[in-house]
């Protein structure tokens, strides 16, 4: 267990006025991009050539039964079988301020008793990794402090499911990776973390022009982390960030070296992306989950910091051991079923309200 002393709040943050070192430069980047945890969640579009028309099409039937009070029993029924997958007692993209659009559903959207148990199942799964959380600053700061023990320079950094690009700038500006990659599905928060970093960059550029001396390549450089670089990191950082809009599962990660994943809401996703990263990952890698533990036998346990130590929820720090992997390990490591009786009671409260 690391034994380093945790910050609990954000410490109060001057703003940057002057830059006179490149300190300053970093301290004004790193308060550029903070927050972002209430930012607007757009609708998704409801547009035949849409991505997510077959979610919008279950996610519609479901929405259907939870309007109409006459509905709500055969509402429950349907999801009964699946609580294992959901994330909350009632999925929340089908409540009021969900990203389901207000408009009627396409006339051949198909009706509940029309969809399957497995179409209902894979749908909860999916509706669960699109919800959105981040951390804050002390966190972040205390999650750096945690794994850069287990960190080689150099190296890529990958945040799989990576919002508005926090974490992928935070490592980029406090570490000396060649490459960190962010991957989004959603295109709104993969298009709101290219305005972040387009911000950074010309904040870089101004900060820059501001010092006294030119930042030279060689020159020594400190970082927030205390890792000394050179001038580049600086001078190069654009070239050393990349997002990318897609699905997690379908990017590549072999020669990574640390993975990121805020999986708070990726419970039913875990025995795929365990199984994916140790198929992918080479041996030595660092890899880090929120909430949910890695339960596969090509990840050594390096640290686990429980809810309210290093973060809100916990953290865990994973090695990747041992050689390859082509087949998966073991299935279902994840399932859980909660109280069916308690989960009604909370449902049919939620639907009365």
């Amino acid at each position: 267990m690391n034994s380093t002393t945790f910050r609990t709040v954000n410490l109060p943050a001057t703003p940057v006025q002057r830059v006179r070192q490149p300190a300053d430069i970093f301290e004004a980047l790193l308060q550029s991009i903070q927050g972002g945890e209430s930012h607007a969640r757009p609708t998704l579009e409801l547009t035949p050539d849409s991505p997510f028309m077959p979610f919008l099409e279950i996610g519609y039937a479901l929405r259907a039964c939870m309007e109409r009070p006459a509905r709500h029993d055969y509402l429950l029924q349907r999801l009964r079988p699946h609580l294992s997958v959901m994330v909350g007692t009632l999925p929340a993209s089908i409540q009021p301020m969900g990203m389901l659009p207000k408009l009627a559903p396409l006339p051949s959207f198909r009706q509940l008793e029309e969809i399957s148990d497995d179409e209902i199942h894979h749908w909860l799964i999916q509706e669960g990794g699109l919800i959105y959380g981040e951390m804050q600053r002390f966190e972040l700061e205390n999650y750096f402090d945690a794994v850069k023990a287990y960190l080689a320079p150099g190296g890529i950094m990958v945040d799989l499911g990576s919002g508005l690009g926090k974490v992928v700038m935070t490592a980029a500006l406090s570490f000396p990776f060649t490459r960190c990659i962010g991957v989004e599905l959603m295109n709104y928060r993969h298009r709101l973390a290219q305005e972040r970093l387009v911000r950074v960059l010309t904040l870089t550029r101004q900060g820059l022009e501001a010092l006294s001396e030119p930042l030279k390549p060689e020159t020594p450089l400190r970082l927030p982390t205390g890792i000394t670089v050179n001038g580049r990191h600086l001078l190069e950082l654009g070239a050393r960030i990349v997002f990318i809009e897609n699905d997690m599962f379908k990017v590549d990660l072999r020669g990574a070296s640390l993975v990121f994943l805020y999986s708070t809401c990726f419970g039913p996703l875990m025995d795929a992306l365990s199984n994916k990263l140790a198929r992918e990952l080479p041996e030595g890698a660092v890899v880090t989950t929120t909430t949910y533990s890695i339960r596969h036998p090509a990840f050594q346990l390096l640290e686990s910091h429980p809810p309210g130590t290093l973060s809100w929820t916990s953290v865990m720090i994973y090695r990747r051991v041992g050689p390859p992997m082509s087949e998966p390990a073991a299935e279902t490591r994840y399932l859980h079923q909660p109280d069916v009786e308690a989960w009604e009671t909370r449902a049919r409260e939620e639907l009365g309200s």
